[in-house]
Parts: C-alpha cells; sequence; structure tokens
C-alpha cells in the first residue's frame, strides 16, 4: 500500500491554534479502518510551522500520497504546501478536500495555478478509501470509476459522477483520530470555554440559505444521534480528562428533540462535563424552555448569529429572523444567566448609512457590544460571492488573486455596497465597535463580568488560571463573556 501523509494547513496565525482539524482527523480514521493503513498526521497549524520547516521535515519522510483540507482561507497555503511535497517527491499524488475544494469556482483556479492533482467535492469519508484503493492498483482501473472527484485528465479537468450524501453519520462516519493529533496543544487553547475545551462537530447541513454562507449539503442538517455524541464525550472525557466541549456544528439546535435527549443522555454519566453550541434565533425565541433545560444539562453559552440590527437587512441575507426575536433570545439569556455572543456584519450589499446607524442603535438599546463585527466577505460558493463577480468587483479572470487573499472577515478585503468608500466602510465600523463598546463597559464592569463567568464555571475557573490575554480573546472574538 502507499504511503500517506495528512497535512492541516495553519490558519489564523493571529491566534492560538483551537480547533481541531475535524474532518482531516475523520478521514485518518476511516483510511485507518478501512484499509489497515495508518497515515502520518502533520498538523502545521497546531505547531505553526513554516513552509521552510515543513520542507525540512518532509526530506526525512516517505510519502506516496498527500492529502491536505481546509477552508476557503487555507487556499494560498494548500498551493504552497503542494509546491512543496512536488519539489521534493515529484511523483507524489495531492489531494485536496474540504470547503476550499467544494465551490466549482475555486476548481480551474487550483488547477490552473497549483500542482494539485484531485480535488474531493464531497464528503471524504468513502471517496479517499476508493481513491487510495485505485492508486495502490488494488481497485478499480482508474479515477473516472471514483464518484465525488475531479482531476487532471490531460489537458482538460475530469469530473465523476456526484457521490451521494452520506445518510448515517453514526455507522457510515467515524471520529477523528484523536491519537494521531497533538491533542495536548489543543486542550490548552480554549475555544469557547476554560479549562481543557475540545470542539466538536456533531452534525452537517443547514436548512437556511443565508446569502454570506456556503452550504454544500443541499440545504439538508444531518446529525449524529444523541446516544452517539454522548458516547464520544465519554470517550474523550476518560482520554483526555476534558473539562469543557465546543459543539461547532453550523446550527447544533435544529432538532430539538435531538437536543433533549442529549441534554437528558449527558446529565446522566457526564452530568460535570460543561459545553457550549451554536443557536439560532428562530428557534429559541419559539422554543425559550429549551434554554433551561441545556443550562441544567451543563450548557453554558449559546452563540448566535444576530447579523444586523436592521430588519431591511436581515431580510437581504435571508436570515428568516425578526429584530423582534433578536430581542426576545437577549432577554431569555440574561433571564438564564448565560451570555449573549452574537456576530454582526457590517458592508453587505445594500448597507447604508442608515441600515449601520440602525444596528448601531439596537446594541445601544440591548447593551450589547458589537466585537464581534465582521466585515462582509464573499466567500466562493455564496450568494454575495456571485454578486460580487457578476458586478465586477472580483475579476473573473483574476480570480486567483482574489482567492490568495481570502483571510479572516475581521480583515477587511472587498467593498460590496454602493453607498461606501473602502476607507469610510473601515471607520464606520470602528466608529460602531468604539461606540457600542463604550456603552456596555457603562451597562457591566469588568468585575461584574468575571463573578457572572465564575457562577457559570464553577470549578473549571478555581483549577485553572485565568489569564488576562484569554479573557481579552473571549471579549473579542464573538462575545464569548458579553453578559
Amino acid at each position: 500500500m502507499k504511503e500517506i501523509l495528512i497535512i492541516n494547513p495553519p490558519i489564523r496565525l493571529d491566534d492560538k491554534p483551537r480547533n481541531i482539524p475535524h474532518g482531516l482527523g475523520i478521514i485518518a480514521n476511516k483510511i485507518r479502518q478501512e484499509l489497515g493503513i495508518t497515515p502520518n498526521f502533520l498538523d502545521m497549524n497546531a505547531y505553526r510551522l513554516t513552509n521552510e520547516e515543513l520542507a525540512l521535515l518532509l526530506e526525512h519522510m516517505k510519502f506516496d500520497i498527500v492529502m491536505i483540507g481546509g477552508i476557503a482561507s487555507a487556499y494560498r497555503k494548500i498551493i504552497e504546501i503542494t509546491d512543496i511535497a512536488k519539489r521534493i517527491n515529484p511523483e507524489v499524488v495531492v489531494i485536496v478536500g474540504g470547503y476550499v475544494a467544494m465551490p466549482e469556482e475555486v476548481h480551474h483556479a487550483l488547477f490552473d495555478h497549483s500542482k494539485v492533482d484531485i480535488l474531493c467535492l464531497g464528503e471524504g469519508e468513502k471517496t479517499v478509501v476508493e481513491i487510495v484503493k485505485v492508486l495502490s492498483g488494488k481497485w478499480i482501473s482508474n479515477l473516472s470509476k471514483v464518484a465525488g472527484i475531479c482531476y487532471r485528465g490531460g489537458w482538460k479537468i475530469r469530473y465523476t459522477r456526484p457521490r451521494p450524501l452520506i445518510h448515517s453519520l453514526d455507522t457510515e462516519s467515524v471520529l477523528p483520530a484523536y491519537d494521531l493529533l497533538p491533542m495536548n496543544i489543543y486542550l490548552r487553547n480554549p475555544v469557547c470555554g476554560w479549562g481543557k475545551d475540545t470542539d466538536f462537530i456533531s452534525s452537517r447541513g443547514c436548512a437556511y440559505k443565508c446569502s454570506f454562507c456556503y452550504q454544500p449539503w443541499e440545504g439538508k442538517f444531518r446529525s449524529h444521534s444523541a446516544e452517539y455524541i454522548t458516547n464520544a464525550l465519554v470517550y474523550l472525557k476518560t482520554r483526555y480528562d476534558i473539562d469543557f466541549v465546543s459543539f461547532q456544528d453550523d446550527e447544533f439546535m435544529t432538532d430539538l428533540n435531538r437536543v433533549k435527549e442529549f441534554c437528558e443522555r449527558k446529565s446522566k454519566v457526564l452530568p460535570d462535563l460543561l459545553w457550549s453550541c451554536t443557536g439560532r434565533v428562530n428557534i429559541i425565541a419559539k422554543r425559550p424552555e429549551i434554554v433551561q433545560t441545556m443550562k441544567d444539562a451543563g450548557c453554558v453559552l449559546i452563540s448566535y448569529g444576530f447579523e444586523s440590527g436592521s430588519q431591511k437587512m436581515l431580510d437581504s441575507m435571508h436570515k428568516q429572523i425578526k429584530i423582534k426575536d433578536m430581542e426576545k433570545v437577549v432577554k431569555i439569556s440574561r433571564k438564564n444567566g448565560l451570555p449573549i455572543p452574537a456576530s454582526f456584519i457590517i458592508g453587505m450589499p445594500g448597507e447604508t448609512e442608515e441600515t449601520c446607524e440602525e444596528t448601531l442603535e439596537w446594541c445601544l438599546n440591548n447593551n450589547l457590544p458589537l466585537d464581534s463585527l465582521m466585515f462582509a466577505t464573499p466567500y466562493p460558493g455564496t450568494e454575495i460571492f456571485d454578486f460580487a463577480m457578476e458586478t465586477g468587483r472580483i475579476d473573473r479572470k483574476n480570480l486567483h488573486d482574489f482567492l490568495l487573499k481570502l483571510g479572516d472577515a475581521r480583515d477587511f478585503l472587498i467593498n460590496l455596497t454602493d453607498n461606501f468608500t473602502d476607507t469610510e466602510l473601515v471607520m464606520k465600523r470602528e466608529e460602531m465597535m468604539y461606540t457600542a463598546r463604550e456603552n456596555y463597559n457603562n451597562y457591566i464592569s469588568k468585575d461584574e463580568i468575571m463573578e457572572k463567568t465564575k457562577e457559570l464555571y464553577g470549578d473549571i475557573l478555581s483549577k485553572n488560571k485565568i489569564d488576562d490575554k484569554e479573557i481579552e480573546h473571549k471579549m473579542k472574538h464573538g462575545g464569548i463573556l458579553t453578559f
């Protein structure tokens, strides 16, 4: 069999490595279970490896196949990693998967400007196993028989038939290969909580179609069962003694029956394990009692995408939420003593001075900061990406150059409005953030925030040092300490 090397590219270099490479970890475990091969796993993100350090390591490793995956902003790094691998071993086959490989607009850019050989266009659990079998001569004669990929075929990009979505995540997917990951690094850099905090993705897909979000799963929500999740957390507690789990699903609360069953099961076997998750305004507003159920089961944080205080902008984003329900969620969270981590977006198509003022005024009236105010960023596959292409804001002929610049949405990249210059938009964001933060500082003191945090987290805080830099991170990223 071939020697397989999986590489996790570095992202968000201005922060600590916090999120485990969930998808790549699953692929590693699936290869091990199905093929009896334990791949080498090189986590550049965890170790913050430079390209030079990567090249030095690869000089002393054997690899026939390199698998790389990541989000859209990993585009540049994936090209660089591919170049290094090909320089050291010209015969290596490089396979790229994850979000960065899925939008059709990216395929030609990657093949034209990199030495990538194969793109995995959807879920990789079955696809990568079949690819390895083909490349090892253990299965069908060529790649054309492998569903769900595109690859170089002479001077053309050749597409195979689409691969159907996995029906049962419980039986057709697996847990990440945690033993191959540098868990010691990730566990000391909390995602949302304190102490030994790890993230977990318990579902795939979202039933909503927000214009700024890419959803490759046909708008279908599929999830692991409550039993599967609970068993996974028992394993993580036994193996790594975790204190906290941060559910990073697109929308954890889509199926409230699953949420309730999870709360019941978890309370029986892991009553002291704390957790956080993603929520949604319309779901909570309709079923406010679920918040108390979740808190009783150890949930200390539900994050939201409020996005705007302007109903006009919410409607244009297809958010399917109402301003009055956002206000209701704020009251429900405060009633239950939970923080209100919420993200906002500035600079969507149609944004005006008036809509910005509506957002700021809403935050002032509800005593919320705007620390997590993102620039509208047209990531490939989104509706606003199509808008940027159609209006010439992204040059089709120079798409590669745009993709190279993609990064965190906190950094300004492109102006999608007709009412602000680039400078005016950047300054408006700073002005809104400053005004909202000043108002919030007058609403609640830092000491009061820490007192509420201690009430929620209890023993975790008593056995873990409260680091000022970690507090600053939690203030800025998603308003995790917003009460």
